[in-house]
């Protein structure tokens, strides 16, 4: 990651249920508990897993939420763009919002989109229901005066997600690297060995 290069997942699950989750991964993560989410960071630049998916946001960012412990909410800053995705329980997809260098909100190509209703839609299910305006989820797809960094700090306030601190870098304290599990990373270089090949 580079210095401006930046994430975090939040998952609505208790703490072992993520840690659980990232060791079934490939990124090397922290786990930080919050009474409503678990905060996933990861940990480090690279994947476990060889190029093409070595960069560790991009592979967490596509990364699969079972039902259980969505919904789930991932805010990243990979390279020139900014990155909102929403996963709802159910069948729902992963669905994406990427804020392009020119700071409007964009569709990914043969990405689902994530418009601010699908947004609002994820943070009303779960466990815990989180009573977001829309309007507020609105109006922050439309302000081109942030920065990509600005923009992702806008969102965990106008969301109500703890991961401000966190993504400024002021939350220093992420606790121990949890490593993905060998078998993990095994089956998934196998399953996507036949793509590069």
């Amino acid at each position: 990651m580079t210095q401006q290069d930046r994430g975090v997942v939040l998952l609505s699950a208790s703490s072992a249920r993520a840690v659980e989750w990232v060791r079934r991964g490939v990124v090397p993560c922290h786990v930080l508990e919050h009474s409503v989410w678990s905060i996933v960071v990861p940990a480090t630049s690279a994947s476990a897993a060889a190029a093409p998916y070595d960069d560790a946001l991009t592979v967490l960012a596509s990364r699969h939420v079972p039902s259980p412990i969505a919904p789930a909410i991932g805010l990243f800053e990979i390279g020139d763009t900014a990155v909102i995705t929403a996963r709802a329980p159910g069948r729902s997809p992963i669905r994406w919002a990427l804020r392009a260098a020119d700071r409007e909100v964009v569709r990914g190509p043969q990405l689902p989109p994530l418009s601010p209703e699908d947004l609002h839609r994820a943070l009303a299910t779960g466990s815990a229901t989180r009573e977001v305006p829309i309007a507020g989820i609105r109006g922050l797809w439309t302000r081109t005066d942030l920065t990509h960094h600005e923009w992702l700090l806008e969102a965990t306030a106008v969301l109500g997600l703890p991961a401000g601190r966190v993504l400024d870098g002021s939350d220093t304290e992420l606790g121990p690297v949890i490593a993905p599990n060998p078998r993990s990373v095994q089956d998934f270089e196998s399953a996507v060995k036949d793509v590069h090949q």
